[in-house]
């Protein structure tokens, strides 16, 4: 059985994927995923949050823009607006997945669209370059996209089809191309010569940059549901955190896969089926610290060489939080927004995203990408076909940036510009 994370959303993704035809069943729609009472902000913590100043970004090599998925405060401009659009295949729709977001190195973005097909686009203008298929030619090609990542001078791609593969980034030629244990869920991250995956089975497996070669393999515990989008592993140092579907979040090292420490973002107590209980968002390492999101309401920072729990906080969500400085922003899979301390986890505010109208009814919820600070805003991409801009003392809503299609995935940004890939496949640059 299959259960969909946070990109997914709602409660429609088993019969989209695995049902003959849609139907839509009468009465008001409601997450499985909100928690069970609203947030709260600590008081004493109002009007404290202050940002770094914001630097200048050349490239977003991989998930995350750098391998601790921390780029901290991102110099744009405060007045974004769509530069341009393109398309890079098929998006998501009826049984298929784009499962990750664009990379962009050497002035190029990179995106792999729902079939698994590579395409390399300018940054200045949107123009596309080159285009790849990656479906094995004895093989069908599987509808749950892939993940791609650059470091020294190659693009690396892993796929549903159970393939690593190193493309040349100037042409898309196929340099090398090998076997995964299973088919990859998220985007691989690339550091100090190794490619990390992550896999459907519930696993990481390393491979070697230069021939593909598996170097090991960890597996955790196996799962009941499968969640369609898994997030690319933190790297530090000797240090490689993942998230799993299970819920577990693992340390383990870079280069034999031994863990270093364990912890559980699954939850307590008993669990239904209707429990979405896994790590999906991306994983963050800043100042020596952890920062992991659960969909089972958890929220915890731990500490990255002792595997000490800091602090651990009620709320969850499917997107991975962004950290600038002393403060972490995240987005819950109900819809609210909130900034909370790197070092002691307080509250300084919640902000409700997608508030009900005042009839008290609505159609499907919005649903929310990763937060990207940047331009002295928080940038949170909507369902809804907006990027949100927040103001990041008081996390009020201060502009809508219209981009006509729905966002979930993470956004990545280079040269001063805002990238996100839509859902319906349409890669979009905000300047």
């Amino acid at each position: 059985m299959l259960a969909a994370p946070a990109l997914l959303g709602g409660c429609e993704t088993l019969n989209n994927l695995l049902g003959e035809r849609k139907v839509r069943l009468p009465g008001e729609r409601r997450s499985v995923l909100q928690a069970e009472a609203p947030l709260a902000a600590d008081a004493e913590e109002a009007g404290r949050v202050a940002l770094p100043a914001p630097g200048p970004v050349a490239e977003w090599p991989m998930a995350g823009g750098t391998p601790s998925h921390s780029p901290g405060h991102i110099a744009v401009s405060e007045a974004l607006s769509v530069a341009w659009r393109s398309s890079v295949g098929s998006g998501s729709a009826y049984r298929q997945r784009i499962v990750t977001g664009p990379v962009i190195a050497n002035g190029t973005i990179f995106t792999v669209d729902a079939w698994g097909v590579v395409s390399a686009h300018a940054l200045a203008d949107g123009r596309q370059r080159w285009r790849t298929d990656t479906t094995p030619e004895d093989e069908s090609a599987v509808p749950l996209g892939g993940g791609a990542a650059f470091a020294d001078g190659t693009l690396f791609v892993a796929t549903a089809a159970a393939e690593v593969m190193a493309l040349d980034p100037t042409n898309g030629s196929i340099r090398w191309r090998e076997r995964l244990p299973s088919a990859a869920r998220g985007a691989p991250t690339v550091a100090g010569g190794r490619i990390f995956v992550p896999t459907i089975e519930n696993q990481l497996a390393a491979h070697s940059v230069e021939d593909g070669k598996r170097i090991w393999m960890h597996s955790a515990a196996p799962l009941v549901t499968i969640p369609l989008g898994l997030p690319a592993p933190a790297v530090e140092g000797d240090a490689v955190v993942a998230g799993f579907g299970s819920g577990e979040l693992l340390a383990l090292r870079a280069n034999d896969g031994r863990v270093l420490w364990a912890e559980s973002l699954g939850g307590t107590g008993r669990m239904s089926l209707a429990d979405i209980v896994g790590i999906t968002g991306l994983p963050v390492i800043a100042g020596g610290r952890v920062i992991a999101l659960g969909q089972a309401n958890i929220a915890i920072a731990v500490d990255l060489r002792s595997g000490r729990r800091l602090w651990e906080r009620p709320f969850g969500g499917g997107a991975g939080p962004a950290v600038a400085g002393d403060w972490a922003f995240a987005v819950t899979d109900a819809g609210e927004a909130l900034a909370i301390g790197r070092e002691d986890g307080r509250i300084s505010w919640v902000t409700e995203l997608d508030p009900a109208p005042p009839t008290g009814r609505r159609g499907d919820p919005a649903r929310f990408g990763r937060p990207m600070v940047a331009g002295g805003r928080v940038l949170v991409p909507s369902t809804r076909g907006e990027v949100l801009q927040l103001d990041p003392t008081s996390g009020q809503i201060v502009g809508r940036i219209p981009v006509r299609s729905p966002l979930s995935l993470p956004m990545a940004s280079a040269e001063g510009y805002v990238v996100a890939l839509a859902d319906d496949g349409t890669l979009i640059a905000l300047r």
